[in-house]
């Protein structure tokens, strides 16, 4: 019991670095060393709270983070993600089991996706370039964030737009039809990304993502859940 409620301690505080994390890449574009080194720190207090064997459990963690700061050094070779992101997500990777970082990481790409197209838009909105039409791209970057946004609350289970069952029964019993139905996605996802890019770079728009918001807002949406399981485990038992 003592050990349970010390591993919802422990989650309490990563939710708590995760927010301060968020809050400080917003207003500085930065994550302090420190943090992540917290953050990191907090984990093997994790592991043993949470039972965790040496081998192969610790040894799968420290795997995780080690592939994990390989990938993301690539990211920050070409400029793509900043140290500070890459450090806190290396952090993370040894909190969560394999399944729920690659969770973690799907969250991560959506809500930074939507982040990109809503700063881009706040971008365009104040461009100065000349002949731009920064009314009209605002209007078009925002249908197309609301596009993203909806996708990513489906892919993530949350509300989301689906078109009537009326229409979806009929294609349901045709095979081809059904494929076509599960290609419009992929293709209005295409054309809306490469829509919003170029409507971007018209405006000579280089937003700079706080990408330690979606790091933040993915490592907040994966506690948060084990939190619940480990609530309703303890509550049944």
């Amino acid at each position: 019991m003592h050990d349970q409620i010390f591993t919802y301690v422990l989650l309490a505080a990563l939710a708590i670095g995760l927010l301060w994390a968020a809050v400080t890449d917003l207003k500085s574009r930065t994550i302090g060393n420190r943090l992540n080194l917290a953050i990191a720190a907090g984990a093997p207090l994790f592991w043993w709270a949470s039972g965790l064997s040496l081998w192969p459990g610790v040894a799968i963690q420290l795997g995780i983070a080690v592939v994990t700061f390989a990938v993301c050094c690539l990211f920050f070779a070409i400029r793509q993600m900043g140290g500070g992101d890459v450090k806190l997500l290396t952090a993370l990777a040894l909190w969560f089991p394999p399944t729920n970082f690659m969770v973690l990481v799907i969250i991560m790409a959506m809500a930074g996706w939507v982040l990109t197209l809503a700063m881009g838009m706040w971008g365009v909105a104040h461009s100065r370039v000349v002949g731009g039409r920064p009314v009209r791209d605002t209007l078009l970057l925002g249908a197309c964030t609301l596009v993203a946004a909806n996708f990513a609350s489906a892919v993530l289970g949350g509300p989301k737009l689906a078109l009537p069952d009326a229409i979806m029964e009929p294609l349901a019993s045709n095979g081809a039809a059904s494929i076509l139905v599960a290609l419009v996605p992929v293709v209005i996802l295409s054309f809306v990304t490469l829509a919003s890019i170029r409507i971007i770079r018209r405006h000579d728009q280089q937003p700079r993502i706080p990408y330690g918001l979606a790091i933040a807002i993915a490592g907040l949406w994966v506690a948060g859940g084990d939190l619940v399981a480990d609530f309703s485990r303890a509550s049944l038992g």
